[in-house]
């Protein structure tokens, strides 16, 4: 039974480690730093996390609804469809987009 738990773990792993997904830490995402570090994919729409109890305690994301969310191996996936989650993605794309402009600026 590990061996298939061992596979199951393998593939997400493939999946968080794909190219649109990329790991920060919750503060970039505008939720408290104890929530720790989270995938975070803007193409897919959706936050990710192996520690659900800090992020769902720390961050917020516990008032989710089971609807937004999926469980696969040790991670857990937040939908961006709910609206904790879409403002989370929101704050970092905004906050992601104005530190490329600060460091343009600072090249001229």
């Amino acid at each position: 039974m590990w061996e298939i738990d061992e596979k199951i773990n393998d593939l997400i792993e493939q999946i968080v480690g794909g190219p649109d997904v990329i790991m920060i830490n919750a503060e970039d995402i505008g939720l408290d730093y104890r929530s720790g570090n989270v995938y975070i994919s803007v193409e897919n729409d959706y936050v990710a996390s192996a520690s659900a109890r800090s992020i769902e305690y720390y961050g917020g994301f516990e008032y989710i609804d089971s609807e937004y969310t999926t469980a696969l191996g040790h991670i857990k996936f937040y939908s961006g469809e709910h609206s904790r989650v879409r403002d989370a993605i929101e704050y970092y794309k905004e906050n992601t987009e104005n530190n490329n402009q600060e460091l343009e600026g600072e090249q001229t």
